[in-house]
């Protein structure tokens, strides 16, 4: 009888720590991004359910659960790279989406419209489409907040970050941050700027470099975003994310 106990008790000890550790919990979490993304604005408790469904899933069949999380990890990275990502011509359904956007939104759109929309395509115009819009001088609203919670437009390369987020703390203009230097042997600096990571569109001196989290939620439940923003004249034009949850 303690030895059956003993094995229970190992088992579920495996279980729970693949909730954090592995392909399965990267499933999990990958899981949890998507509907963050799909369903922002929702009721916090249907996420907090939908995390602890997944969790208890793992802890109590993850033997099973492992092999499907590698498998289908395997079969994503066979197929991204048997099959070219990012086509040369996009959909003929691509134009008239465009010009939906142009007939219904002047400069910007909410975030819940360009989900909406985005939903709508062939996964291989996701790409084509943001890269229009941005071509086009949209800005998405609704996606991220001020230090003092005031609503911000969003480049829509931006919205690659995944899950909506909030300036946190300015680092400082960007014509006044130091440049990336060579650190002395066994130095390791936390900094990103300073190890030589940059924004995707070159800075102006007056732009401001921010840091930025997603909410508390999406730290707690292994979801969360971090990094470094590049705010101009009211706009989230460019950011990246230097750590994860």
């Amino acid at each position: 009888m303690v030895s059956w106990i003993i094995a229970l008790a190992g088992y579920f000890a495996v279980g729970l720590t693949l909730v954090f550790i592995g392909s399965a919990a990267r499933l999990r979490r990958n899981e949890l991004q998507n509907l963050e993304w799909h369903a922002h604005g929702q009721a916090r408790w249907k996420l907090i359910a939908f995390s602890c469904a997944i969790g208890l899933g793992i802890v109590v069949l993850w033997p099973a659960m492992v092999v499907s999380a590698a498998r289908t990890e395997a079969a994503s990275k066979a197929r991204f790279g048997l099959l070219d990502p990012h086509p040369d011509e996009p959909s003929a359904a691509l134009d008239r989406w465009v010009s939906e956007v142009q007939s219904r939104f002047s400069s910007s759109l909410f975030s819940e419209d360009y989900r909406e929309i985005s939903s709508r395509l062939p996964w291989t115009d996701g790409e084509h489409f943001g890269s229009r819009l941005e071509q086009l001088g949209y800005v998405v609203t609704g996606f991220a907040t001020g230090s003092e919670g005031e609503e911000l437009a969003v480049a829509v390369p931006v919205l690659g970050i995944g899950l909506p987020f909030a300036l946190t703390k300015l680092r400082g203009r960007a014509g006044s941050l130091p440049t990336p230097h060579r650190h002395a042997e066994g130095a390791i600096s936390v900094d990103p700027l300073q190890n030589g990571l940059k924004f995707r569109l070159p800075p102006k001196p007056d732009d401001e470099v921010w840091h930025f989290s997603s909410s508390l939620d999406s730290w707690k439940r292994l979801a969360g975003r971090a990094g470094l923003a590049l705010l101009r004249e009211r706009t989230v034009i460019d950011a990246y994310v230097t750590l994860m949850s």
